[in-house]
């Protein structure tokens, strides 16, 4: 299913959208942009081209008006490692804290048409949406409440993979994140998961992608890592595009491509079908 890339207004109850940094022309069509209308129109340019959005919007698109709870917003990161290199990551932390970004992913509960669920963002500003200790724990800890109050679980992703300032601890997340996809499964709980460009790296290669129904965005890069890296391990010749969106859904690793403008719709409904 490709849903159209004609941005329309939002629709159900959700909020507005925070104003977020722009280019002055839009880099795939070149055409200027009025940033108001674009924000009226979830920031997707009449050419279709999705920007990105940062967690705050995520929140702001999916859940109802004025229903989102955040939790375990008082979990947060420590440099464990003592990481010095590119810089340190202790010093990494207090700046984007200091922007006003709590972590990587934010976790919390909200109504989605009306309806009760579970709701997780990816954030790739704060340090490329990599997944840490604090994000995998929100992330299971999420999954785990879904799993035991049997309310539906929506995860929004936009993620370079596991964070390396925390090493084998950052990839330890992806075995306990699909412990807890298990326990949504066990418990017959819904999932759905919305990838937006980019996902990669150890999030596509563990929960994003273990949904009931996998939906991406217009444009999303989706993959493990880039295709020179591939390349090079493998020495294949790659095929065009392998890792945009539409790819991914002609082979059957996405279940849906769905503008954003559609997107609050569509999991309405995918609730109202779901038992």
């Amino acid at each position: 299913m490709v849903a159209s890339k004609k941005p329309t207004e939002v629709r159900i109850a959700g909020g507005k959208l925070p104003p977020i940094p722009l280019p002055t022309n839009c880099p795939g069509c070149g055409v200027g942009l009025d940033h108001e209308e674009l924000r009226r129109h979830t920031y997707v340019c009449e050419c279709g081209h999705h920007f990105r959005l940062g967690g705050d919007a995520w929140i702001a698109l999916i859940a109802d008006r004025g229903s989102w709870k955040e939790r375990y917003g008082d979990v947060r990161s420590h440099d464990l490692l003592n990481w010095k290199v590119p810089k340190p990551y202790q010093e990494t932390l207090e700046q984007l804290r200091d922007e006003g970004l709590n972590e990587a992913v934010r976790t919390g509960t909200c109504t989605l048409g009306g309806r009760a669920v579970w709701l997780a963002v990816f954030d790739f500003r704060f340090v490329g949406g990599t997944l840490s200790i604090v994000a995998g724990e929100r992330l299971a800890r999420g999954m785990e409440q879904a799993a035991a109050s049997g309310l539906p679980y929506v995860l929004v992703s936009a993620s370079g993979g596991a964070r390396m300032q925390e090493g084998v601890l950052a990839l330890m997340q992806m075995a306990k994140v699909n412990a807890a996809v298990g326990r949504l499964d066990a418990a017959r709980v819904p999932f759905f998961s919305v990838l937006t460009d980019p996902t990669f790296g150890g999030t596509a290669a563990s929960l994003a992608l273990l949904a009931d129904i996998n939906i991406a965005e217009p444009g999303a890069a989706i993959g493990f890592t880039g295709p020179r890296v591939i390349k090079q391990a493998t020495y294949a010749d790659l095929p065009a595009g392998f890792q945009s969106a539409d790819f991914q859904l002609a082979r059957g690793q996405v279940d849906m491509v769905v503008a954003r403008p559609e997107l609050r719709r569509l999991l309405a409904h995918l609730l109202e079908i779901y038992p």
